[in-house]
């Protein structure tokens, strides 16, 4: 990777700046729409107003918890849930300044999703020049999968300003061969792994390259400036050994027990949901993110209608899609090995550079018109597909609040059953509804991983269901909120619905199941009168 730090501008054709170097009527024209389509992205980072889903609640939930104290702590809830404690630091802070309304949680992720563009402009600069720099943070302010993270109370924005953070320290450390950087990015290595530990397949990949590298040196490079980044990233482990045994104790008890392990297809697929996901608009995103890409890593252009197409791949785009492509692979190997699910967001861990390859394909285009056709294309099919992806429902809880709101009365339990579908409807509910999850009949508001395969398939859903009619006792109703789609609770809901339709035949369905494609987190809910 010599060239992508120290010698980028190398790489980029010659010819590249020539179609756009006077602001005609057209290219005047272009910005200007370029900019309006912007300032739209920009807008519709705040736009959310659904109700919070499992993870957005359950983030707000722990957050919300004091930081010490007699009672349940932060890092308790932490230890419960089994991710790292940096978002949920910041998440604190905010609630404590902001409170916890919809609009003000997911408020946090948009800006910092906003305040990324900054560090990865200031990468691409570096690595694929001016020009790719400007296409890579356009196209990243109107990516469907940037705009949806923008508008969730989750930590993968964060995890992309932390990934252009921790490339710029990388850089920096390459070309410099200095103390100064290489302490930035072990700075920005241990914030990675303690925002989400997915971020420890992509330092794991880059510290591989870098031991590569080592090896086999590349011209004008020695080996002193790779192992100093090696050392920088290694350096990143004596910022997260605070967390090390809560980490160890959470890969024993916790893990992803909600799914199971993705087979390498999911490479791929993580591409498309790149893109904009299965959509017309994202597969026709997606056709023209593959030819940039392609360009990205092996194209050169000779003029305004040829480009040349080097096999073996060029620097820098070769690297970059090699970091990218690598780490999802390391991420499903070890995923294989050790039982843990795959989830397309968690591949924001590998986002940047495959940015980064986007925007330097889209430098190989000489050709003025072509590029600014493309250039505007890929912004707009971006933003109206992110814009109706993060406009979808994400939870029924808010109609179930509705329903039991309508048909409800103090005194009533609610059941919810998964509990995974607590979190949600602990937002939503009336506060004089009795709500307990299944199989704990513990409070809604928050999912305890703990060992949760082995406790919910030796659970006793008879017992849940009689200790709820006893509760409402005889002039009360049970409702229960239910899906059968979750893994582990394969029979424990059906034998909770089956011993509350025997001692209470007066059943019905008060709310339909919705369907995947328009919320996301869907369910039914009925109601069992005295």
């Amino acid at each position: 990777m010599t060239d992508v730090v120290v010698r980028p501008v190398e790489n980029i054709p010659d010819p590249a700046d020539t179609g756009l170097r006077r602001p005609d009527r057209a290219a005047v024209l272009f910005r200007a729409v370029l900019f309006v389509i912007v300032v739209a992205a920009v807008v519709a980072r705040f736009s959310a107003r659904q109700a919070l889903w499992l993870d957005e609640a359950q983030s707000v939930a722990i957050a919300r918890l004091p930081l010490t104290g007699s009672g349940p702590t932060l890092f308790d809830g932490l230890l419960q849930d089994g991710s790292p404690p940096l978002y949920y630091l910041l998440l604190h802070g905010w609630i404590e300044l902001f409170g916890t309304g919809t609009f003000a949680v997911r408020a946090l992720s948009a800006l910092v999703n906003l305040a990324a563009a900054g560090p990865l402009y200031l990468l691409a600069r570096r690595v694929v020049g001016v020009r790719a720099a400007r296409v890579a943070v356009v196209l990243y302010l109107t990516s469907p999968f940037a705009l949806y993270f923008a508008t969730e109370t989750r930590m993968y924005s964060l995890v992309v300003l932390l990934t252009a953070a921790g490339g710029l320290a990388l850089e920096s450390t390459l070309r410099r061969r200095s103390v100064g950087p290489a302490v930035a990015l072990a700075l920005c290595s241990g914030l990675l792994a303690l925002t989400h530990y997915w971020c420890l397949y992509l330092l794991f990949t880059v510290a591989g390259w870098l031991l590569l590298v080592t090896v086999r040196p590349r011209p004008g490079w020695g080996r002193r400036a790779p192992l100093t980044a090696l050392g920088g990233i290694v350096g990143g482990a004596v910022v997260f050994a605070p967390w090390l045994g809560c980490f160890h104790y959470q890969l024993t008890h916790t893990g992803t027990p909600w799914g199971e392990p993705a087979t390498f297809a999911a490479i791929s697929h993580a591409y498309g949901q790149w893109a904009g996901g299965p959509t017309t608009g994202g597969r026709t995103l997606l056709f023209l993110i593959t030819g940039l890409a392609a360009a990205g890593m092996a194209g050169r252009a000779i003029d305004g209608r040829y480009v040349m197409v080097d096999l073996k791949g060029l620097e820098p785009g070769r690297t970059l899609f090699f970091l990218a492509t690598l780490t999802l692979v390391v991420a499903v190997a070890v995923g294989k090995v050790v039982g843990n699910a795959w989830a397309d967001r968690y591949t924001a861990t590998a986002f940047v550079p495959f940015l980064l390859v986007i925007g330097l394909g889209m430098t190989v285009i000489v050709d003025s018109r072509l590029f600014r056709g493309i250039a505007l294309a890929c912004a707009l099919l971006g933003l109206v597909g992110g814009y109706t992806d993060l406009s979808r429902a994400r939870t029924q809880a808010g109609q179930a609040a509705n329903v039991l709101e309508r048909l409800g009365r103090p005194g009533d339990v609610l059941l919810v059953c998964p509990d995974q579908l607590g979190p949600g409807l602990a937002r939503t509910v009336p506060a004089w509804m009795r709500v307990h999850v299944v199989p704990t009949y513990a409070p809604p508001d928050r999912v305890d991983w703990t060992d949760y395969e082995d406790r919910n398939t030796t659970a006793n859903g008879v017992a849940v269901a009689d200790r709820a009619l006893a509760e409402a006792g005889p002039g009360n109703t049970v409702f229960l909120a239910g899906s059968g789609a979750y893994r582990t609770y394969e029979t424990l809901c059906t034998q909770v619905r089956g011993r509350l339709e025997a001692q209470r035949p007066r059943v019905d369905q008060v709310m339909e199941q919705g369907q995947p494609a328009r919320v996301w987190e869907n369910f039914a809910l009925l109601r069992f009168q005295p």
